[in-house]
C-alpha cells in the first residue's frame, strides 16, 4: 500500500512544500543516505524529473527540508509581544525543548540526519540564531555590542545542546531546563536591561 499523494494540478510553491513535507518524512524515517529521490516523488504523487526540477540535488532537498524544520521552529518559537519579555522567552525554550523532545521522533531524526552535513547545519543553525539573538535584544531593548551579540549566540547553542541532554518529556525535569536557560541568560544581560 503507497503513502502516495494524489497528484492534483498545484501552484509550483504548493507543489514544492508538499515535496518538502514528504521528503522530510522519508529523510526523518529512512536516513539521508537510503531515502530514495524515486519513492520521495512516488509518495509526493510527482516524478523524480519534476524534483530535480525545483532541487537540482538530495542535498538540496535536504537542505530545504531542514530550512522548512527551522522555519517551523521560528514560528514556534515567536515571542507575544502581549505578554512580559522573560515569560515569552520561558515559552519559547519549552516550545524548543518540547520540539526536541523523544515524542517528536521526526524532529529527532531529523536533527541525527544533519550531523552529516555539518557546514549546512551550521548555516541553517547561525540563521536560526541570529533571528533568535535580534528577537532578544529587541525584546529586553538592549543594544547590541560584539560581546552581547556572541554571549547570546552561545547562550542559543547551550539551549540547543541541553535539547538534546534533557531527553525526559516529564514537566518537571523540561521546567527545570527552562529555568536553568533563563538564570543563564539573567547571567549575561546587562544589569541594568531587566
Amino acid at each position: 500500500m503507497s503513502n502516495a499523494v494524489k497528484s492534483a494540478r498545484m501552484e509550483p510553491d504548493n507543489r514544492q512544500q508538499q515535496i518538502i513535507a514528504v521528503a522530510a518524512t522519508h529523510f526523518a524515517r529512512d536516513g539521508y543516505d537510503r531515502a530514495s529521490m524515486a519513492r520521495i516523488g512516488a509518495d509526493a504523487g510527482v516524478t523524480r524529473a519534476l524534483i530535480y526540477h525545483y532541487f537540482p540535488s538530495k542535498t538540496a532537498l535536504f537542505e530545504a527540508v531542514l530550512r522548512h524544520e527551522a522555519d517551523t521552529l521560528l514560528a514556534l518559537t515567536q515571542f507575544d509581544p502581549m505578554q512580559d519579555v522573560f515569560q515569552n522567552i520561558r515559552q519559547a525554550i519549552f516550545r524548543y525543548l518540547e520540539h526536541f523532545s523523544p515524542a517528536n521522533n521526526h524532529a529527532i531524526n531529523l536533527h541525527l540526519q544533519a550531523n552529516r552535513l555539518p557546514d549546512m547545519v551550521e548555516r541553517i543553525s547561525r540563521n536560526y540564531h541570529e533571528i533568535m539573538t535580534a528577537q532578544i535584544m529587541m525584546a529586553l531593548n538592549l543594544n547590541e555590542t560584539p560581546l552581547l551579540r556572541g554571549a547570546l549566540m552561545a547562550w542559543l547553542d547551550f539551549v540547543s545542546t541541553l535539547s538534546r541532554e534533557v531527553p525526559t518529556p516529564d514537566a518537571p525535569s523540561r521546567q527545570n531546563a527552562v529555568e536553568l536557560c533563563v538564570t543563564a541568560l539573567q547571567a549575561i544581560i546587562p544589569k541594568n536591561a531587566t
